[in-house]
């Protein structure tokens, strides 16, 4: 078979089935099936092209930071306090890393020949998810709304909305860049109505920090498009004022005339009150803690993926989710996720990516005169400015599809400053076998289809727990298979030994549920409602100062969560400290519905 025809088959694996890949029956539907799926078509594309690898083998600026950046978060695994998370981010960095590189290889050994079947992967993948999109659209009961509020139940082929929106933005990029290379007249006409579609949904959906790219990236490109091409004069920008005007006109016409939530939209679409909004707030405060917990590790972070574990030791007072008994599962910002969890090299390694292909980039517009390249270059490098603006606000860093797109914006970028600029820096590594390397790629990638098979069969197993017509009997086998060496916590970051401690309290066996929930502890030291339920078993055991000691670390980690006080109030008043329990009783917030009851019988004490 034809180097060209294999190449393109793998691409379509990678780029078409991959970021559509879904399994129904887990927690999340994309995350572990594309982990699998991606490390499927990877061990596939090593057998496909196992012949055509160059003897010639280096590592450039780019490639060692990269390195470093995985290096960095499989070390992390030593000290990391759950090794299945941690085991698990680790080797996702290793298949992203194995993927840039087969993209490398790719491009290198085409010559740039297989940049244009790359963005028909890429249009067809952004039909397909713009299609389920409309569908979604058509299926919910605010149709014909443009106004609806957040559209929470539009998610494409992603996990969530937000997801949905910064793969659209990722996607975006690349049918941009499909203008500068299909010339044929209803080639263009179709990418120029896909990419108007694409900023209509992306528009529908609301998302702000999808906004706040698009306008970041949008005012970059338009600043370079104007050097590199000269084309706006004083006619074109009056008529490209006048169509924006007439467009943004009858878009606000429709809503006012139409919706009767138009104001809502448009504070929706204000993205300069975004920090006035609630979710702004909730990441500062995530941003601050995060800072703190570098503040504390600053060397080595806390492993891999282990952000969530650790990140309620900072507290969650005043915050919606310590109110709301909501688990944080991540900062909503990759670089200071990255920084916590691996430390200041593999953050510096992490951002070493970025600030290379970016000066490469910008090295090689200085050194062509080439008006079509140079364009190519500055939608790369906008595409760039965006999706660090999104990876700021949102999670993008967690994501299969997402790494990948990104992947591809990176090897393109740096195949094209390779393509003009040929004394790149680089570190000859040809004295390394290449049946070794390959075989390194093999084992790690065979490794990641048994993490994603336990963690897959986990997730299968927790989603009938936590259906509430299963039988306890079948409950406690299904945890007790659902737990391995690579999955022992839930998406919410609950030990299956804590569901069954749930189960071994409502059968009135508290010794048992003391063991499941003393485990659970140990799996996540920081969960305030575990450190709750742990107390809460102790004082049915009369271990009076076990449950106070428990409910108390609950309380530092949580302070206004009322059940925690309502506890410690009542554990005072049964050990007959009357002061103590009327004082955590006057803590409870005035909705308790037993707040006034509790304090009318201390009061009589």
């Amino acid at each position: 078979m034809k180097f060209d025809i294999r190449a393109k088959i793998f691409l379509v694996a990678l780029l078409v089935i991959t970021p559509m890949f879904c399994l129904r029956a887990a927690l999340d539907i994309a995350l572990v099936p594309r982990f699998i799926c991606l490390s499927v078509v990877l061990i596939a594309g090593v057998f496909l092209f196992i012949k055509d690898f160059p003897k010639e083998k280096y590592l450039t600026v780019f490639d060692a930071c990269f390195l470093a950046y995985y290096l960095a978060s499989a070390a992390s695994i030593l000290w990391a306090f759950n090794t299945a998370e941690a085991i698990f981010e680790a080797q996702k960095v290793f298949a992203v890393f194995l993927t840039y590189l087969m993209i490398r290889f790719l491009l290198a050994k085409s010559e740039g020949k297989l940049i244009p079947f790359i963005l028909l992967c890429n249009v067809a993948i952004t039909l397909i998810v713009l299609g389920v999109t409309c569908w979604q659209i058509n299926e919910s009961p605010t149709l014909f709304r443009l106004a609806y509020y957040t559209f929470n139940d539009l998610t494409g082929l992603s996990a969530q909305k937000n997801l949905l929106c910064s793969f659209l933005y990722l996607t975006l990029i690349f049918n941009m860049l499909a203008l500068t290379y299909f010339k044929n007249k209803k080639w263009k006409v179709g990418l120029f109505t896909l990419i108007a579609i694409q900023f209509f949904t992306l528009l529908l959906l609301q998302n702000r920090a999808t906004y706040i790219a698009i306008i970041m990236s949008g005012t970059f490109f338009l600043i370079g498009f104007q050097f590199i091409t000269r084309y706006f004069n004083f006619k074109r920008i009056v008529l490209a004022a006048a169509i924006v005007l007439i467009l943004v006109g009858s878009l606000l016409a429709r809503l006012y005339l139409v919706d009767d939530d138009f104001w809502v939209y448009l504070q929706k679409a204000d993205v300069s009150k975004y920090f006035e909004s609630g979710s702004a707030q909730e990441r500062i405060y995530m941003w601050k803690k995060t800072i703190n917990m570098i503040k504390e590790q600053p060397m080595t972070g806390v492993g891999v993926r282990n952000w969530a574990i650790m990140f309620p030791s900072q507290s969650l007072h005043r915050t919606w989710a310590g109110a709301n008994d909501v688990f944080y599962q991540r900062p909503h910002n990759d670089f200071l996720w990255v920084f916590s969890e691996i430390g200041i090299v593999g953050f510096l390694a992490y951002l070493g990516m970025f600030v290379t292909a970016f000066a490469a980039g910008i090295k090689v517009l200085k050194m062509t005169a080439e008006s079509g390249g140079r364009l190519r270059i500055w939608i790369l490098l906008s595409g760039l400015v965006g999706y660090i603006m999104i990876a700021n606000f949102s999670f993008p860093k967690e994501r299969i599809e997402h790494q990948i797109w990104l992947i591809l914006l990176f090897s393109i970028l740096l195949y094209y400053s390779k393509k003009y600029y040929k004394n790149t820096p680089r570190l000859s590594l040809s004295k390394i076998n290449t049946r070794l390397l390959v075989l390194v790629g093999l084992l790690g990638l065979a490794l990641n289809v048994v993490i994603g098979h336990y963690r897959y069969q986990g997730e299968k197993m927790m989603r009938d727990v936590y259906i509430d017509a299963t039988p306890d009997a079948q409950k406690k086998q299904l945890l007790r298979d659902a737990e391995s060496y690579f999955y022992n916590l839930d998406h919410v970051g609950f030990p299956m030994s804590w569901y069954a401690g749930i189960i071994a309290g409502s059968e009135s066996k508290p010794k048992e549920a003391l063991q499941y929930f003393t485990n659970a502890h140990e799996r996540n030291p920081f969960n305030f409602k575990i450190l709750s339920d742990l107390a809460a078993v102790h004082g049915n055991l009369n271990n009076q100062e076990e449950a106070k000691k428990y409910l108390i670390k609950a309380q530092n980690i949580n302070p206004e969560n009322d059940g925690v006080i309502f506890n410690l109030a009542v554990l005072y008043y049964n050990s007959k400290d009357f002061t103590a329990a009327f004082n955590w009783a006057q803590k409870l917030s005035d909705k308790h519905p037993r707040k006034k009851e509790l304090l009318q019988r201390l009061e009589g004490k």
